[in-house]
């Protein structure tokens, strides 16, 4: 997994990890039931291992899977998070997971296709535990400060089309922290350490599928403003003073907002705006 701040968290002992939920393996027809989702899950392909979900959800793009295609992995050999980071993802623990999108947007909306699924991703694990999820910019979910899930995407385009997009999410579920690598440990979570139990990956994963197509709809239908607005509330980052580190340069602010490009807005220290577009910011100061 990738970095994410530290914060305190709960440790649990070995014997608490078992149980049916802990061992319940992931399946087409175990996600299908009772879905009731009307576009994503419209094929859905579980595998034991693969490299990367992503990548074998492009390689099914590219040979012509539809909008709401989902691929499924019990545990990935090649787990990429953002910026070239590895994705730590051990078996039958969590929850590694890609779709296929096709939405009816130009190119430079569906880039916000990443901000969106922050948001499904939050919405999701706000049922599960007892603590708020957080977004840390641009698309990390943390439980107290600790990161829980990541979101890589790929947006495949011509001039003023969209072909498709990836969005690749990978939830800790039951990945207790004392498996988890000592360099990570300080700085990631599961929904289990939180929740003080392991969780049954099935309806989690259903839960997830009806989110996504929720915002998704959503996104189409009223444009990002609505997205923004729940990213923000999501984010706390209103006020926050940070440091931001970016291909362009390191500034230092407080966060405005994200506002409607799917921008991070600073207000710098020396009196400039910035927009943030890509990179990583870091809270100095404010919310928790």
């Amino acid at each position: 997994m990738e970095a994410s701040p530290a914060r305190s968290g709960i440790m649990f002992s070995a014997r608490q990890h078992t149980g049916p939920a802990f061992r319940e393996a992931l399946t087409a027809d175990g996600v299908l039931r009772d879905l009731g989702t009307k576009r994503l899950g419209s094929r859905i392909e579980v595998y034991p291992e693969l490299a990367s979900t992503n990548r074998t959800a492009h390689a099914l793009a590219e040979a012509g899977a539809p909008d709401g295609a989902i691929v499924i992995a019990e545990s990935q050999t090649r787990g990429q998070g953002r910026m070239g980071r590895t994705w730590v993802s051990p078996p039958n623990l969590n929850l590694y997971i890609s779709f296929v999108l096709r939405p009816g947007l130009d190119p430079a909306e569906s880039a916000k296709t990443t901000l969106m699924a922050a948001v499904a991703v939050a919405d999701t694990l706000k049922d599960h535990v007892p603590c708020t999820p957080r977004i840390k910019w641009p698309n990390d979910i943390l439980l107290r400060g600790r990161k829980v899930a990541g979101i890589l995407s790929e947006l495949i385009c011509e001039p003023a089309q969209t072909v498709f997009v990836i969005v690749g999410i990978g939830i800790n579920l039951n990945y207790p922290r004392t498996r988890m690598s000592p360099d990570i440990r300080e700085r990631a979570t599961s929904v289990m350490e939180e929740a003080g139990a392991p969780v049954d990956r099935l309806p989690v994963t259903r839960s997830l599928v009806r989110n996504m197509e929720s915002r998704y709809i959503e996104f189409e239908e009223r444009g990002f403003a609505p997205i923004a607005r729940s990213w923000n509330a999501y984010a706390r980052m209103q006020g926050c003073r940070v440091r931001a580190r970016t291909s362009e340069g390191e500034w230092v602010g407080r966060v405005r907002e994200l506002d409607g490009n799917g921008f991070l807005v600073l207000e710098c220290d020396d009196g400039r705006t910035e927009r943030v577009v890509s990179g990583d910011v870091f809270l100095m100061e404010g919310a928790p």
